[in-house]
């Protein structure tokens, strides 16, 4: 069914053709329209992306009090700031006078003894404080039913976990470090807070961003056939999934040195005693082997187009041998990123099709895939009031 615009009742239809109750099995995937549709991006930025926890900076950038790191995602400008009494907080970015930005990019606020620390808006100067009450509005002098203690920043959810702070649009939205406990547990096993970050690397692609988590989610089932090098340091033979309420972890044990195939190099050197992939509900994961950690974020661009930002953590990072192994690294991972991008381009060509809407799923390896489709279905019926119901379309 093809749409060039979705009335409210066309999309309420839409996600309900998606039936998050019906067992991997019988299940059909969303149709094409949750890719291609003005209207579902408009959607899935109330419904998901800005009541989702996000990560925003890392954490070093954050360390001291008056630091602040500000950025816009999703068309929602954020800003949070380490406060003078040594506590995150988190805003939305909008001054309350015109709408905007208060501040931009990142720095840190002057905490000079005798002055009170302030983000000052560029505009007209209006001044918050860093727990984001209006301070002062110059030139407002006489304004009629001025309620200052109204005016002051709208918070957001702000959090930190692992490398990384994260916020969430919805201010009261359960902890993330209790979401993610379990998750938390199985990377600690590893000291992946140790690792030291290196460097991180911004590709824009033109596909939907959910086109990337499918195609990440897929349990491995695209390895063998697009990615050469990676099946090459992995046993797709070990290659298992396992979900949980708001993340799915994909696990592999590395390939023996004696089938690597085209690398030069014993797989195991990299891998370790074997990957972890975990998503993070809806936009973040991590890949975790041996000594590295690569983080992929995915930032919505529109409809059509996202970003995906990479981050690379070590073990080591002195040394000649390190520094190779490094190179190696983000060399392997600049060849998957690069097929994955081809696949995801291809992808969105044919979901804009009038010959696609809709497909089936690969009950023995999609199950991440299909777990991410039914918490977005039950995000959208949720926004939208509509009832899931479990029958079959």
């Amino acid at each position: 069914m093809r749409f060039s615009t979705l009335d409210p009742e066309a999309l309420r239809r839409e996600v309900e053709r998606f039936d998050a109750e019906l067992p991997i099995e019988r299940a059909f995937t969303p149709p094409s329209s949750w890719y291609v549709e003005p209207a579902f991006y408009a959607l899935e930025q109330r419904a998901v992306l800005w009541r989702s926890w996000q990560p925003v900076a890392r954490a070093e950038k954050l360390a001291q009090p008056g630091d602040y790191v500000s950025g816009c995602y999703a068309g929602m400008p954020w800003v949070v700031v380490r406060g003078d009494d040594g506590e995150l907080r988190g805003f939305h970015n909008v001054c309350a006078h015109k709408g905007r930005e208060v501040v931009t990019g990142s720095g840190r606020v002057d905490l000079a003894a005798g002055r009170e620390p302030r983000l000052v808006c560029g505009y007209h100067a209006w001044a918050y404080r860093l727990d984001g009450a209006l301070a002062s509005a110059p030139q407002m002098a006489g304004v009629e039913a001025f309620a200052r203690e109204t005016m002051g920043l709208s918070p957001l959810a702000v959090e930190q976990w692992g490398h990384w702070v994260f916020v969430n649009g919805d201010a009261g939205a359960a902890p993330l470090s209790r979401t993610l406990a379990p998750l938390d547990g199985a990377l600690e096993a590893g000291g992946w807070r140790e690792l030291t970050f290196v460097q991180r690397v911004e590709y824009e692609v033109a596909s939907n961003w959910k086109v990337i988590a499918d195609n990440y989610l897929d349990g491995g089932y695209h390895v063998p056939h697009m990615h050469p090098t990676l099946a090459a340091q992995i046993d797709m033979k070990s290659y298992r999934t396992e979900l949980f309420e708001h993340y799915s972890v994909q696990t592999s044990s590395p390939r023996s040195a004696d089938a690597r195939g085209p690398l030069d190099y014993d797989p195991e050197a990299r891998i370790g005693g074997g990957a972890i992939y975990a998503w993070i509900y809806p936009t973040l994961m991590l890949n975790r082997y041996g000594p590295c950690l690569d983080s992929n974020h995915l930032v919505p661009l529109g409809p059509h187009r996202c970003k995906v930002i990479y981050e690379f953590y070590f073990a080591e990072t002195e040394g000649e041998q390190a520094r190779r192994f490094i190179e190696q690294s983000i060399a392997q991972a600049e060849i998957t990123q690069r097929e994955d991008i081809e696949i995801c381009e291809s992808v969105q060509i044919g979901l804009g099709s009038p010959a696609y809407d809709r497909g089936r799923y690969a009950p023995r390896v999609e199950q991440g895939e299909h777990h991410f489709h039914q918490l977005l279905a039950r995000a959208y019926a949720a926004e939208l009031g509509v009832t899931l119901c479990s029958a079959s379309r």
